[in-house]
This record gives structure tokens, C-alpha cells and sequence, in this order.
């Protein structure tokens, strides 16, 4: 039973040690916001190779048709720029086929025409309502979630933007925080996607106050969601 314990640790050590090798970005730096993303990437893995575009659909456009399916994380944090550029449909075959894991966040889900809202359902949102001013509280839902661990804070700011935020209705994400103090229909937030992995947020942590922990955070999520807690490792014990 202690052999089978060690080798059960041993594996889970090995499999979380090794970083993502290649992560692509598309985020919108503006009005000093924006870069949240990138430092927590190289907060958290020094050694990955990171393919970031500002605002420039066209390269992140190519460089998601250089690698396809060897992309371990794609991210699109779009809350500046027209996103109906990006390869959308692109993007939603690498989540289709499980070759990377995503995390979507835009201010077009309902506007744009590139294949935004495909991608929502095929995560597990089934219908949007866009957030304008003012700056409205968030709230966690999930607080044993490792999204949300050790962030305090959940302010934001409005950089000068019209839509801001969204609220989801889901149908088969799992809502972790929201825009209500406790959970309502229509009101979800940043949500774990239907693959149990991929995030797809209505908040954008470029203007939250805390953004590099939450980015920390859902990054770390992303790659290694299911790490051994604590919680995880009383439930191991006590099957035996």
C-alpha cells in the first residue's frame, strides 16, 4: 500500500514539474493595462517559449497556423482591439480536439462574426450579456477553487472602455465566480470550460486590481488542474 502511495506521489510530482513548452497569447495592451497575462507567465514558467501578440491578429493568426496542434495553452484576453480578424474557428478546432488548452475572453462574444459565440458554446456558455459602466463588484463562488486562492481583491477598473465585462448563462461550464454575491443564472463570471481545463471568463483580470495573482492562478489551473491537494490527498488516504 506504501509502494502504491509513493509511485501514485512520484508521478504526480513528475507529470506537474515539466512547464508548458509553447504558449501563444493574444491580449491588448492599452491605457497601461494589459501586460497582466505575460508576467505571470514568466512568473510562473522563465523557460517556456511564449509567442505574445499586442493587438496584431495577422501574426497571432500565423503563428497559431505554425505550431496547431503543438500549442500546450492559448490565450485571447481581447478587450481593446476588433477581434473579428482573429482565426476564431481556428482556435476552436485546437479546443475541439483537445490539442490545447484555452482560455477566451472577449468583449465581441455577441457582436463579433469570426466565430466568437461558436467558440463560447462549444466551452459551455450558452448565452452572454455584455457589462458596460459602471464598475460593478465580482464575487467568488468557488472559494476552495484554485482560481481564486489567496486573491483578496476582486476590484477592477473601466480603462475608458464601452463593454467591459460579460456575464455568462452557462450550460455545461462550471461558474467559479460572478457578477451576483451568490450564484444566479445569467450571472457567471470565469468559468472552467466543459473540458475541465480551459477557462472562458466574462472578467478580465488586465484591469483587475490583482491581475498577475489571478492570472497566476488560472494559468497554474490550466496546466496542472488536477495536482494532488490537500483535500485530494485525504481522499487517497482514506480509500485504503
Amino acid at each position: 500500500m506504501k509502494f502504491f502511495i509513493g509511485i501514485l506521489l512520484a508521478f504526480s510530482v513528475l507529470a506537474f514539474a515539466q512547464a508548458p513548452q509553447n504558449i501563444l497569447v493574444y491580449h491588448d495592451v492599452q491605457l497601461g493595462y494589459g501586460t497582466a497575462v505575460t508576467t505571470a507567465i514568466s512568473n510562473l514558467w522563465p523557460s517556456a517559449t511564449v509567442s505574445a501578440h499586442n493587438g496584431n491578429a495577422a501574426s497571432f493568426n500565423a503563428a497559431l497556423n505554425s505550431l496547431g496542434p503543438n500549442w500546450d495553452i492559448v490565450i485571447l484576453e481581447c478587450w481593446y482591439n476588433n477581434t473579428n480578424d482573429i482565426y476564431w474557428m481556428g482556435v476552436n478546432d485546437l479546443y475541439d480536439t483537445g490539442a490545447a488548452k484555452i482560455f477566451a475572453s472577449t468583449w465581441q462574444w455577441t457582436s463579433g462574426s469570426a466565430g466568437q459565440m461558436t467558440l463560447a458554446n462549444n466551452m459551455g456558455v450558452s448565452g452572454v450579456s455584455n457589462i458596460s459602466s459602471p464598475v460593478i463588484p465580482h464575487y467568488v463562488w468557488e472559494a476552495g477553487h484554485p482560481i481564486v486562492d489567496g486573491v483578496s481583491d476582486w476590484n477592477w477598473v473601466d480603462p475608458g472602455l464601452g463593454i467591459l465585462n460579460a456575464r455568462f448563462t452557462v450550460s455545461n461550464a462550471t461558474p467559479v465566480t460572478g457578477w451576483t454575491a451568490s450564484p444566479q443564472s445569467g450571472q457567471a463570471g470565469i468559468c472552467v470550460a466543459n473540458d475541465g481545463s480551459s477557462v472562458i471568463s466574462g472578467f478580465t483580470p488586465a484591469y483587475a486590481s490583482q491581475g498577475v495573482a489571478i492570472w497566476e492562478n488560472i494559468l497554474e489551473f490550466m496546466w496542472g488542474g488536477t495536482s494532488l491537494t490537500r483535500s485530494t490527498w485525504g481522499e487517497i488516504k482514506s480509500s485504503f
